[in-house]
Parts: structure tokens; C-alpha cells; sequence
């Protein structure tokens, strides 16, 4: 590989990166192969700027340049996700007033809470918003439509693993006083979560 196409690919790889960061700032950290797609389509300098010069390095060889900027510890690798090493999933002011309105509104809802999308886009927060409050834990999406945040699931669950007797969707919707869909999901959701955790189902915790 030439020094001089390893010293432009850094410099594409490092400002692919920081778009796409900039683009979704709640997204931690991106997949290598977006990354390097980004990269190929950083926008060329003016003519005779040390970045006016053609990448004709392969996708292999721009993931050996990632992994140099790792060594170096100018980007953080998580298996097969990238992202800049001082990057911290972060909102300005006035999105993070638009995203507490949301999760304030979902918390007075209770266990019933409406299509989060639609409130999201009244507010003005954008999908790729919505996408990084789910990745970062502070949204819970137990089905398509249907999320809660982290501290009202956390109180669902628990209020659920002290219920005694047969589980089923009938005794979650009347247990949380919501709706037969929100049961269907919340029990589905703690169902799959429990056989995640490898721990077995009982009839207790399955879906009627």
C-alpha cells in the first residue's frame, strides 16, 4: 500500500466518521462497511488540495486502514462497528427538550402508549433520533409501534415478575390496565428477553 494513498484513506476514513456522527449524534458507532462506503463518498477537495487526490485502495485495505486507526486510538472497534474515539452520543439543547417532551408524554401513558413515531414527528425528532434513543437504551421497542422508556419497562417488568400464578396475555393486560396489544407485545418482548438470558420459558411467561 502507498504512504500516500494510507495517509488519504485515514484522512476519508477519520471524515466519513465525523459526518456520519454529525448525521446521527445518539448512534454510537457505525458498521465497518457503511464506514468505508462513507469514505468513498466523502466529497473530493478543490483541485490541488492534498485531498483532491483519487482513493483506489479496496474495501480490504480501507478496513486495514481502520484497523491502524484503532492501534492508534483514533477509533474505537466493537466487532464489526466503528466509531471516532473521543465520540459520545450526545443532542443539542433543543432536540434534547424535544426528546424529554417524548419520553414524558410515553411516561404518562403508563403501560398503553401511543405509536411512538407520531409523536416523534410532531415534536421534530427525526427517525435517525428515534433509531439512536433505541440503540442507546433509553427507548425500548417491544414491537413495531409499541415503545417504552427504560424506566417504565423496568417497572412493567418488575411488577410482572411479582405476579404469582398463570401468565398470559389476558392477566398482563389486566394486571398493567392496558390494552390486548400492548399485552401480546409486552409478554412476547419478556419472553424473547428470557430466552435470551438462556433461561427457560415457563407456561407461566408464554404468550396465549
Amino acid at each position: 500500500m502507498e504512504a500516500a494513498q494510507r495517509r488519504l484513506a485515514e484522512r476519508r476514513l477519520v471524515h466519513a466518521l465525523q459526518r456520519l456522527h454529525r448525521r446521527e449524534p445518539m448512534v454510537p458507532d457505525f458498521r465497518l462497511d457503511a464506514v468505508v462506503e462513507a469514505a468513498r463518498g466523502v466529497p473530493r477537495a478543490v483541485a490541488g488540495h492534498r485531498g483532491s487526490a483519487e482513493l483506489t485502495l479496496t474495501d480490504a485495505e480501507l478496513r486495514a486502514v481502520l484497523d491502524v486507526l484503532v492501534a492508534a486510538g483514533r477509533v474505537e472497534r466493537r466487532g464489526h462497528r466503528v466509531s471516532l474515539s473521543d465520540h459520545r452520543p450526545q443532542l443539542d439543547d433543543e432536540m434534547r427538550q424535544r426528546v424529554d417532551q417524548l419520553l414524558d408524554g410515553l411516561r404518562a401513558a403508563g403501560a398503553a402508549p401511543p405509536r411512538v413515531e407520531g409523536v416523534a414527528a410532531r415534536l421534530g425528532i427525526t427517525p435517525p433520533v428515534l433509531d439512536g434513543l433505541r440503540r442507546s437504551g433509553l427507548l425500548v421497542r417491544v414491537a413495531p409501534g409499541i415503545d417504552y422508556p427504560a424506566d417504565v419497562w423496568a417497572t412493567i417488568s418488575a411488577r410482572l415478575d411479582g405476579v404469582t400464578g398463570p401468565m398470559n396475555v389476558a392477566r398482563v393486560r389486566d394486571e398493567l390496565r392496558t390494552s390486548r396489544r400492548h399485552a401480546e407485545a409486552i409478554l412476547a418482548r419478556r419472553t424473547a428477553e428470557r430466552r435470551a438470558r438462556g433461561r427457560p420459558v415457563s407456561r407461566r411467561h408464554r404468550p396465549r
